[in-house]
């Protein structure tokens, strides 16, 4: 198996048990290969840590819970975290938001946004009272790389 195929395995691996939130030596064992070498090649071809991506579709996967009504304890414990507490960190730290704001959909919040020229393209950067909670880029059809 060559190293695209290790790493496609383990990302469909994770996005059907990211409710168990799988350890790292149980994603090494899906490539066969050590936790630390399966960690060092994760990162070059995905450029992310597995952690990171783990949290990421954690992530989405609350989110969809609280919009559609689920409370907070429930949401944490179905994402396959320990609690409340692990929930709002994980909102917190990539959302710039709390369970609660999340669950009300950013009712009452102001977000400041503005575009910038980037060495990938035009940046939109939405900005809340946490700090950055939105940006894309968008590859314009004169944009060269410099």
């Amino acid at each position: 198996m060559n190293d695209y195929d290790r790493i496609a395995r383990v990302i469909r691996f994770l996005d059907e048990h990211h409710l168990q939130q799988p350890t790292l030596a149980e994603l090494a064992s899906e490539t066969g290969l050590s936790p630390h070498h399966f960690h060092r090649l994760f990162v070059r071809w995905a450029g992310i840590t597995p952690k990171d991506f783990l949290q990421c579709l954690t992530l989405e996967h609350a989110r969809d819970a609280l919009r559609s009504g689920q409370g907070v304890l429930d949401t944490a414990l179905d994402a396959g975290l320990s609690g409340p507490g692990r929930l709002h960190d994980l909102c917190v730290n990539l959302e710039a938001a709390t369970p609660g704001e999340v669950k009300a959909g950013g009712e009452g919040w102001t977000i400041r946004a503005g575009f910038a020229d980037s060495p990938f393209g035009i940046c939109l950067v939405g900005e809340s009272l946490r700090g950055i909670c939105r940006s894309s880029i968008r590859k314009t059809a004169n944009h060269t790389r410099q």
